[in-house]
């Protein structure tokens, strides 16, 4: 796997640049990275497979305490352990919203809070799924997650899909944008979705302040936190 990931690291500079001169660069060392994989898989909650790296569940904690959103849809549910997890945080914290979570193949979890609901729905046409009119009943303010295909295409389609439709202040989450270097996205991933769409829509803007919260870029979605300006 090393040359993979050395490759991608080559390949960087073909990207599109991000704003400000920022870089991809984690100050999380290769190896940390694969050992934080291997147990971010077997980390399970409420004994539901979670799959959530744990930077990022201390960093979604801060996020949803701070923006208190009324309405968090999750793009790629996979086990459903993140979704329930998301909902419960929201009970916790005493905020009135709930999580839409949509995937292909929605899951049964054992346990679900009744903030949370799965549905059927495919990453490349979420327009089909999440509609204008279903958009335009979800309560206010949005967050959106896009943990789906982690291919440059999808991840791209779900950017552009709620550039327009995300305000001033809410905020696209782009998860694992380091699937390349991990040699799990041969046509750059995420990473490459994310500097196309910067280029495209001057209006968003990287949350620095939760990438880079313990570190430059230590999170599993490095440069991945998005905010509409």
């Amino acid at each position: 796997m090393a040359p993979r990931r050395m490759l991608w690291r080559s390949q960087i500079k073909d990207y599109p640049a991000l704003p400000n001169d920022r870089h991809w660069r984690s100050d999380i060392p290769v190896g940390l990275h694969w050992e934080l994989q291997r147990g971010t898989i077997g980390y399970r909650y409420r004994d539901i497979p979670m799959l959530k790296h744990p930077v990022e569940i201390a960093l979604y904690m801060r996020l949803i305490w701070e923006t208190k959103p009324s309405t968090i849809i999750e793009i790629g549910t996979q086990s459903g352990g993140a979704a329930v997890w998301m909902a419960d945080m929201l009970n916790l914290f005493s905020i009135p919203g709930s999580v839409v979570s949509v995937d292909l193949k929605p899951p049964v979890p054992s346990y679900k809070p009744g903030n949370v609901q799965f549905i059927r729905g495919d990453a490349n046409d979420i327009g089909a799924t999440l509609t204008d009119d279903l958009l335009a009943s979800l309560p206010r303010p949005w967050l959106v997650i896009e943990d789906s295909a982690h291919t440059f295409v999808a991840t791209l389609a779900v950017l552009r899909y709620f550039g327009d439709r995300l305000r001033s202040g809410e905020y696209i989450v782009i998860e694992d944008s380091n699937a390349s270097e991990m040699g799990q996205a041969d046509d750059g991933g995420p990473a490459k979705s994310i500097a196309t769409f910067l280029r495209e829509r001057p209006d968003f803007e990287i949350a620095t302040g939760y990438c880079d919260h313990y570190g430059r870029n230590v999170t599993g979605n490095p440069n991945g936190y998005l905010r509409r300006k």
